[in-house]
């Protein structure tokens, strides 16, 4: 019975785990990106290191082209360059 109460008590609730999972990813994104890292700004969304952290983490959207390339010439925006189009 002394077994199934230890085993009982020292396990973690998932709120737990998850807190020192996302503190785990937190540091080791701080140590690859050469951040300062504080236990005290997980979750914190105002701070600047945690704001990357998160952006990180958030799944890319594919790139979708939209519509075919067209090319505009020969950069040619203001007209062509010769010297009816300067005033001297």
């Amino acid at each position: 019975m002394a077994q199934e109460w230890l085993k009982k008590y020292l396990t973690m609730k998932p709120e737990v785990s998850k807190v020192f999972d996302d503190l785990e990813a937190y540091h080791d994104y701080c140590r690859i990106e050469l951040c300062d890292f504080n236990p005290a700004h997980l979750y914190d969304r105002a701070n600047i290191n945690y704001k990357a952290f998160l952006d990180s983490q958030r799944p890319r959207k594919p790139w979708v082209p939209k519509g075919e390339y067209k090319p505009r010439g020969q950069n040619n925006y203001r007209g062509p360059r010769n010297e009816q189009n300067f005033s001297r």
